[in-house]
């Protein structure tokens, strides 16, 4: 096994991750497990890997599953699985989502607030926008690496002289320059418009589908204030 490809195979790139996030010691984990320090420091850099009862020993210390372990899944919570999985979730959303589960504002759950503004057509367009606003983001970052120190060395008059051919180039073709920034500001306020837009969808669903119980919720309220002004 080479040690400098073994570093990042699953189990050890995940075993690390353990370590940094849960801040125990190595001693710690080999008491558990009933083996040496030197033997899990091993581990931990992917020079050998444990039998299958030390495994399990790893994974019931660190309270993850096997599967985490093993690389085969991103959760740690054995009942999350099939939704990380599956659509691609994290434990920590999950666990917002199960939360909100339990939270309600106007009789409605935030869950069911959540599903509504995704089953909007324009929810898919702040999907989209969105998407493209991190990927053209990410793509000005790269070149800002890979030309930042040429482009510091080089003289402001050849900056100039430089973009000015890259329009003249870019008009006789018919094409119009945007900086990469403005860019990713233009598709950042798609993306706004678009879950504002699904939003106002949601609105109007949801004031359509209560609008009768709302005249009659404020019809009650306006008996109780009346007849509380009588009593005064």
């Amino acid at each position: 096994m080479n040690d400098k490809d073994s570093y990042f195979h699953p189990f050890p790139r995940r075993l690390r991750l353990l370590f940094d996030e849960t801040r125990v010691s190595q001693q710690e984990v080999a008491d558990f497990v009933g083996v040496s320090r030197q033997a899990v420091s091993q581990w931990k850099d992917g020079k050998t890997i444990p039998d299958c009862y030390n495994f399990k020993k790893v994974a019931e210390f660190f309270k993850v599953p096997l599967e985490y372990l093993y690389g085969e899944t991103e959760s740690k919570v054995k009942e999350n699985q099939a939704l990380v999985d599956s659509l691609g979730f994290s434990d920590f959303s999950i666990k917002k989502l199960q939360h909100w589960a339990k939270l309600s504002f106007f009789d409605m759950r935030f869950t069911e607030l959540l599903s509504k503004i995704i089953d909007v057509a324009d929810f898919n367009s702040f999907i989209i926008q969105a998407h493209s606003a991190i990927r053209e983001y990410a793509e000005h970052q790269l070149d800002l690496e890979q030309i930042g120190v040429r482009i510091l060395h080089q003289d402001d008059e050849i900056q100039t002289m430089a973009r000015y051919e890259l329009g003249q180039r870019a008009r006789a073709l018919g094409i119009r320059t945007i900086q990469a920034e403005d860019l990713t500001a233009f598709y950042r306020q798609r993306a706004m418009e678009s879950i504002g837009q699904a939003l106002n969808e949601v609105a109007k669903q949801y004031y359509t589908e209560h609008r009768e119980r709302l005249i009659e919720e404020r019809l009650d309220d306006g008996e109780h204030n009346e007849a509380n002004e009588q009593e005064g």
